[in-house]
C-alpha cells in the first residue's frame, strides 16, 4: 500500500486539533447536553453497566471536521466508487471504504485521520515492514470509524425520537465549532479554494465525533459515581504504590553575575552577590535580584538548569542545591569567570506520596478512564451484533 497524504487533508488535521479537539475525551462543551440525551438516561445507563473485563483499546479521538455529505442510503454490492453531492461543488465522484447500515465511510475520512500517524513512520524503514505498519494503521482506523459511525447513528435515532431538541443543539455546537476551525485556516491564509474542499468531509466527520462521544458519554457518565469510591481508590493506590512515589527534585532559580570592570575579580563579584541577598528581606525579593543576570538562564526566565541529582547545570550547584529546603535561598557560589545566587522555588524529597486529595483525584480520574473505555467497547459490540457492516480492509 503506497499512499501520499496530500498537504490540504494533513493541514487540516492541524486545524481541526487546533479547534474542536479541546474536546475531552467523551465529552464536549462545557455545561454538557448529557442531561438533554434523555431525562431517563442516567436510570438506562446504570442498567446498561454490566461487568465485563478492561479493555486495552484506544478510544477514537477523531480530528474535527463540513456539511454533511449527501449519502447514499442503500450500500453497493461492495465498496467502491460512488457519486456524491457535495455543497457548492456540483457532482463528484469518491471512494467508499467501508458501508455502516447502508453509509459510507469514505476514503478521505480514513486518510484524514491516519495522516498525522503515517507521517510520522520513518522513512529509513525497509519497505516490508513500513508497508505492515501502515497496514495495521489503516485497519485501526477503519474500525475506529466504523465504531464511531454505529454509536452516532444510534444517537441520531434515538434523539430524533425522544429529544430532538438535544441533538438540535448538538449540532448548533457542531456548526460553531467547525466556523472556528474555518476562520483559523482562513486567517492563516489557506487558499480559499482549498478550504471549500475540504469542508464537507470535515463537517461530516467533526459531526460524527461531537454526537458520539456526547452520547457515549451521557450513557456512561451517570454510572461512574457509584463505581469509583474510595475503596476503589485505595485498592489501585495499594496494588500500584511504585505509581506514586516521588523523587529527589528540585526547581530552582539561577543568577550568574560575572567579572567584568565593574567586578573585576571574583573577591569583588562574591561580595557584591552577598550584598544583594542580603537585601532580600522576604524569600520572593529573589525575584528583583533577576536584573543583574547575565547567564543563560535568562533564556528560561531566571529558572535554572536541570531538576534531579545528575542533571543540575553547572554540576558545582548540584550540592548546595540540595540542602536548601522550599523557598530558601543558597550561599554565593564563586566560580572563575563569576558567581551564582541560587533559590529552590520547590522541593520534592524521595519516598512514597500519601494517598491525600490530589492522589486520590489522579487515580479516579484513571479508573473513570478505564470504566469509560470497558463500557464504551461493550456498547460498539452490542451496536456491531445488530449492524450490517462492510469494510474494505487494507492489504500488506
Amino acid at each position: 500500500m503506497r499512499r501520499r497524504l496530500p498537504w490540504m487533508v494533513a493541514s487540516l488535521i492541524g486545524w481541526s486539533l487546533a479547534g474542536c479537539a479541546t474536546l475531552p475525551d467523551y465529552a464536549v462543551p462545557r455545561g454538557s447536553l448529557a442531561m438533554d440525551i434523555s431525562p431517563r438516561q442516567a436510570e438506562l445507563a446504570r442498567s446498561q453497566m454490566q461487568d465485563a473485563p478492561p479493555a486495552v483499546l484506544q478510544k477514537p479521538v477523531i480530528p474535527p471536521p463540513d456539511p454533511p455529505v449527501a449519502l447514499p442510503t442503500v450500500p453497493p454490492p461492495g465498496p467502491g466508487i460512488v457519486p456524491a453531492s457535495l455543497k457548492n461543488q456540483g457532482t463528484v465522484r469518491v471512494s467508499v471504504r467501508a458501508w455502516v447500515n447502508g453509509r459510507p465511510i469514505f476514503d478521505e475520512e480514513v486518510m484524514q485521520l491516519a495522516g498525522p500517524e503515517l507521517s510520522r513512520l520513518h522513512p529509513s524503514l525497509p519497505d516490508a515492514q513500513r508497508s505492515d505498519k501502515m497496514t495495521d494503521l489503516m485497519n485501526t482506523v477503519i474500525d475506529q470509524l466504523v465504531d464511531q459511525e454505529l454509536m452516532y447513528q444510534d444517537a441520531v435515532k434515538k434523539l430524533e425520537k425522544a429529544n430532538p431538541k438535544a441533538l438540535d443543539k448538538l449540532r448548533e455546537y457542531v456548526d460553531k465549532e467547525f466556523d472556528k476551525t474555518l476562520q483559523r485556516m482562513r486567517d492563516a491564509k489557506v487558499p480559499e479554494e482549498q478550504v471549500r474542499k475540504l469542508q464537507p468531509t470535515a463537517k461530516r466527520m467533526m459531526e460524527r465525533n461531537i454526537i458520539s462521544t456526547e452520547y457515549a458519554r451521557s450513557r456512561i457518565m451517570p454510572s461512574l459515581g457509584s463505581l469509583v469510591g474510595l475503596p476503589q481508590i485505595r485498592e489501585y493506590y495499594e496494588t500500584h504504590l511504585s505509581e506514586f512515589r516521588s523523587v529527589d527534585r528540585v526547581v530552582w532559580q539561577d543568577i550568574f553575575i560575572p567579572v567584568d570592570p565593574r567586578l573585576p575579580t571574583i573577591e569583588q563579584a562574591q561580595r557584591f552577590g552577598e550584598e544583594l541577598i542580603n537585601s532580600c528581606r522576604k524569600s520572593e525579593d529573589f525575584e528583583k535580584l533577576m536584573a543583574h543576570n547575565q547567564g543563560d538562564s535568562k533564556l528560561r526566565g531566571g529558572m535554572g538548569l536541570g531538576q534531579k541529582r545528575g542533571e543540575i547545570r553547572p554540576i558545582e550547584l548540584e550540592e548546595a542545591l540540595f540542602k536548601l529546603k522550599e523557598g530558601e535561598i543558597g550561599p554565593v557560589i564563586p566560580f572563575t569567570t563569576g558567581v551564582h545566587l541560587i533559590r529552590a522555588t520547590k522541593r520534592e524529597y524521595d519516598g512514597q506520596l500519601p494517598l491525600n486529595d490530589e492522589v486520590q483525584k489522579i487515580i479516579r480520574k484513571k479508573l473513570e478512564g478505564q470504566l469509560m473505555e470497558r463500557e464504551y467497547r461493550r456498547i460498539v459490540r452490542e451496536l456491531r451484533q445488530r449492524a450490517i457492516v462492510h469494510v474494505e480492509r487494507e492489504q500488506s
